[in-house]
């Protein structure tokens, strides 16, 4: 509990101190702040879903309320493949609650994964269901080294990120 919150305070501050920076404005040139959910909370695994939905998706949102209020775009940082289901609900819990009109709360998206099709598809459900924008970041993959390690460790015959160059360049293009 005391990670969750030294971690908020230190999100919360640096949202005071973006947006002191922005000169109130939220616009393509300005500054915004990545969150790893996974740094605001001690258990971040999926067996503890209901736990991380019920303690996260508030710090999650004070810091978007906090943002909104002030005009910084808030980045979803990107995630192991074996946590992407869980940062999608948070994501969608706090989308569904944040100001209506705050059209800064963004996630990271990676196209060496697999599902990146699907997640892009589940967004776009989201942003028609609340019909308001998501900011999107797409990137090719930040652990792919981990992800095909811990697959080779438990003997997986299929793994979540695609295993050559050429697959995630070809489905960063389609994203």
């Amino acid at each position: 509990r005391r990670v969750l919150f030294r971690s908020l305070a230190s999100y919360m501050n640096a949202v005071e101190t973006i947006a002191a920076g922005n000169n109130n404005k939220l616009d393509q040139d300005s500054a915004s702040i990545s969150i790893k959910l996974s740094a605001l909370h001690p258990s971040y695994k999926i067996a503890n879903v209901q736990r991380v939905l019920d303690e996260l998706v508030p710090v999650v949102l004070k810091i978007v309320d906090l943002a909104s209020s002030l005009n910084v775009a808030v980045t979803v940082d990107a995630e192991e493949a074996n946590r992407l289901e869980l940062s999608l609900m948070v994501f969608a819990k706090v989308y569904a609650r944040c100001n209506e009109n705050y059209q800064g709360f963004g996630l990271v998206v990676q196209a060496y994964q697999k599902r990146a099709l699907p997640v892009l598809e589940f967004l776009t459900s989201l942003v028609e269901k609340h019909n308001r924008k998501i900011p999107l970041r797409l990137v090719k993959g930040a652990y792919w080294d981990t992800e095909i390690k811990r697959c080779q460790e438990q003997g997986l015959q299929n793994y979540p990120v695609f295993t050559r160059k050429v697959n995630t360049d070809i489905s960063y293009l389609a994203c």
